[in-house]
């Protein structure tokens, strides 16, 4: 009976030492939050889903701050000055130590699949290499280091935008940044990269020239998609990965059987959960953490922020907000309506205008709307309050704790 070969020990470094000079801003770059999460958290979450639950990241500018968002998710080591990205990892070597192979990812670039990923490991524990490059191809490759190949199409060098050839530069396959290397070979290869560029770094790439001189295998696998190599330098940048996950939200809402009448005009974050049958108008905006039931309308205009919950038959219609509230089965709130800290039974109806005023400048206070109540336009629910079944609200009714309400009641 033949053995297994022993599974090797994969370990991720994280480089998130960056300033991100054009971010125009004092907050570090990979902190810079995709709907309402840093680009870096992406980052950790899908490293998470592979079953990496403690990487260790290279931190510099602001690295406090990193080091704060990062808590106990991630082990830290400091590049302190920041050389380039071969630097990085050099000041890595001993948090690595245990590893057999080390996947490095760049923490801006929050857009990577895990099943991607998967595909990348896959075919470099195949190919038994000393390192693999993940790449893409980009119909606009200004930037991004270009994958050389020879006449046989054997992968030999990276070259960077700044030192790359005018031949060079026409490639169309690009480094996306993402390496998975034998950890003895990087750090060995990494011992003769030399700062020899119009930067005066040291670059990770050059480790790929070096492993092949010394007659190491190394390969460039071409299975990324162009917008998971989005890389986040700018402002642009972070708008343009946003909409590429918003996209990817939307598409798999779509193919679940949800009704989104005009995507490019919607805004729903990862994370989001919405039953089949369910349709959402244009201009909404669903944050990270809401769950909408079954056979729903949503908008046009409604914003629904994270932690809310919309039950089957309901109705979150134009210009309503929903922040932090739960609504029961066929809840109709059609216009004009703000539910803050709200928890609302089955078969409630708001009229246009009606509020919860759940916050007294202090506190934010629950407010709890039982099944079958009917709120009248303009009215003005103060925090803390609880409304009774069945109970009607005149227009422009103010309904705090201090009124008094029975079941079935008209106040």
């Amino acid at each position: 009976m033949s053995k297994k070969s022993p599974s090797k020990k994969l370990d991720a470094l994280i480089l998130a030492a960056g300033k991100g000079t054009r971010m125009y801003s004092k907050l570090p770059k990979v902190l810079h939050p995709i709907w309402e999460r840093p680009m870096l958290g992406h980052v950790l979450d899908t490293l998470a889903s592979l079953g990496i639950k403690s990487p260790c990241a290279v931190v510099g500018y602001q690295a406090a701050s990193v080091r704060s968002f990062l808590g106990k998710s991630a082990r830290t080591v400091l590049q302190n000055p920041q050389k380039g990205t071969g630097h990085a990892v050099m000041v890595a070597e001993k948090a690595l130590s245990r590893a057999d192979e080390v996947l490095i990812w760049p923490g801006d670039m929050p857009l990577l699949k895990k099943e991607t990923l998967r595909a990348f490991f896959s075919e470099h524990r195949k190919s038994k290499k000393s390192a693999s490059v993940l790449t893409c191809r980009q119909a606009n490759p200004f930037g991004y280091g270009r994958v050389v190949r020879d006449s046989y199409g054997e992968f030999v060098a990276i070259r960077e935008e700044l030192d790359a050839s005018e031949t060079e530069r026409k490639i169309n396959e690009v480094n996306t940044g993402i390496y998975l290397f034998n950890r003895e070979d990087l750090f060995s290869s990494l011992k003769d990269v030399q700062p020899h560029n119009q930067k005066g770094e040291y670059y990770l790439t050059d480790t790929i020239e070096i492993l092949r001189a010394r007659g190491e295998g190394v390969q460039a696998c071409c299975l990324a998609s162009s917008e998971e190599a989005v890389g986040v330098n700018s402002k642009r940048d972070l708008a343009v990965a946003a909409r590429f996950l918003t996209d990817r939200a939307i598409d798999g809402h779509l193919r679940a059987g949800v009704n989104v009448l005009s995507p490019n005009d919607t805004w729903i974050a990862p994370e989001v959960k919405i039953g089949a049958g369910t349709t959402v108008y244009p201009w909404c905006w669903i944050e990270a953490g809401t769950v909408i039931g079954k056979n729903c309308q949503i908008g046009p205009f409604a914003k629904i922020r994270g932690g809310s919950k919309v039950g089957n038959d309901s109705v979150v219609g134009n210009f309503v907000e929903l922040n932090r509230s739960s609504l029961g089965k066929k809840v109709n709130a059609k216009h004009l309506t703000y539910l803050g800290d709200a928890v609302v039974g089955d078969g409630v109806n708001f009229g246009a205008g009606a509020i919860t005023a759940n916050f007294d400048g202090k506190k934010k206070h629950k407010t709890q709307v039982r099944g079958g109540a009917a709120i009248g336009s303009n009215t003005v629910l103060v925090a803390p309050v609880v409304v009774p079944q069945k109970v009607k609200t005149g227009a422009g009714s103010v309904v705090t704790k201090k009124t008094r309400m029975r079941v079935g009641d008209t106040v």
